[in-house]
């Protein structure tokens, strides 16, 4: 069934849902709420709007998490994420049409995978990444977000080695993607995006994310680091799984 067909009042109580339950996770854990909310919004609106909207409403709540959690933020470690990870986006921009997707896709679905079952079998080390390893995971992720606009999974594996407090790790996630998701916004609008139709979504978006972002402000405080870690790599290893699929 083509989901672009429902009647307008269907296509909207569908996309409404699919904000709030993306962005309670969203809210929770600072990261996955694209990953969970672009592909019905996809099949409802097309990917070029999906993607500006859904990329507009994820930059709201990373800017509000970043905000209220700004005393978490490690400054110096954002502007290395941040640096690396342009640098990383525009490599990614130009070898999009260069590179053989069959071959680099299931690659990166495959370590995500990976990275998500050690740490959700064995005991987490206590050390942060060595350099060597630190930086090449960065310009990954920045890689791969600039061809395929999803490399938030590889770098929750730099984060997730990074800072070991859920408080800590929300806030630095969040303010990653709310500096990085204004360029993604100004590519948008320069391809002529930013159409009534956008902004009549992303009106409505608002009232869903709302409730998402309380719900998931008072889950985040209620569970314990283990099970915040759980979650962590259980969605880790959900984004690799549907890339490999």
């Amino acid at each position: 069934m083509d989901l672009m067909m429902l009647p307008e009042f269907i296509k909207l109580a569908l996309f409404m849902a699919a904000v709030f339950i993306s962005n309670i996770v969203q809210a929770l854990t600072g990261f996955a709420g694209v990953m969970i909310s672009i592909p019905p919004t996809i099949l409802l609106y097309g990917p070029d709007m999906a993607k500006a909207v859904i990329n507009a409403i994820c930059w709201l709540v990373c800017a509000y998490l970043m905000f209220q959690n700004r005393k978490y933020i490690n400054g110096r470690e954002l502007f290395r994420i941040v640096a690396f990870m342009l640098v990383g986006m525009a490599i990614g921009i130009h070898l999009y049409n260069a590179v053989n997707q069959q071959i680099l896709v299931p690659l990166y679905g495959a370590i995500i995978v990976g990275v998500a079952l050690k740490n959700m079998i064995f005991k987490q080390g206590t050390s942060p990444l060595p350099a060597w390893i630190a930086i090449p995971v960065l310009l990954g992720a920045g890689i791969i977000h600039g061809m395929f606009a999803s490399g938030g999974a590889l770098l929750v594996v730099y984060l997730v080695a990074t800072f070991r407090d859920k408080d800590s790790f929300r806030a630095n996630v969040a303010s990653v993607w709310t500096v990085l998701n204004l360029v993604l916004m100004f590519n948008d609008y320069q391809k002529g995006l930013y159409t009534p139709e956008f902004f009549e979504l992303l009106a409505l978006g608002v009232i869903p994310l709302a409730a998402a972002i309380y719900l998931g402000n008072k889950i985040h405080d209620m569970i314990n680091q283990k099970m915040f870690n759980r979650l962590t790599f259980g969605l880790l290893l959900a984004a690799g799984s549907m890339i490999l699929i």
